[in-house]
């Protein structure tokens, strides 16, 4: 099976996915008897990562964006363990 090519992306677009991204790479997790589990990012990881590269967008969209893209990833996971 071949790999589709992405999509085409504006740069705004590109510019919070890769922002998403590189947030998630600081993502704190929870490890019990149960498994590791993601916790999900908040204000903190969103600042270490701006403080570093700063932003050409408002905070306030930045975080609404990040927010949202995590709100779906951890409603995945949830989805994952229902299964």
């Amino acid at each position: 099976m071949t790999v589709p090519d992405e999509p085409p992306q504006d740069p705004i677009t590109a510019y919070l996915l890769n922002t998403f991204r590189g947030v998630c790479r600081g993502r704190r997790y929870i490890s019990g008897m149960g498994g590791v589990f993601p916790m999900p990012l908040s204000a903190r990881e969103i600042s270490d990562w701006l403080d570093a590269r700063p932003s050409p967008i408002p905070r306030e969209e930045v975080d609404d964006v990040i927010f949202e893209l995590d709100r779906l990833f951890m409603d995945q996971g949830d989805e994952e363990e229902e299964d």
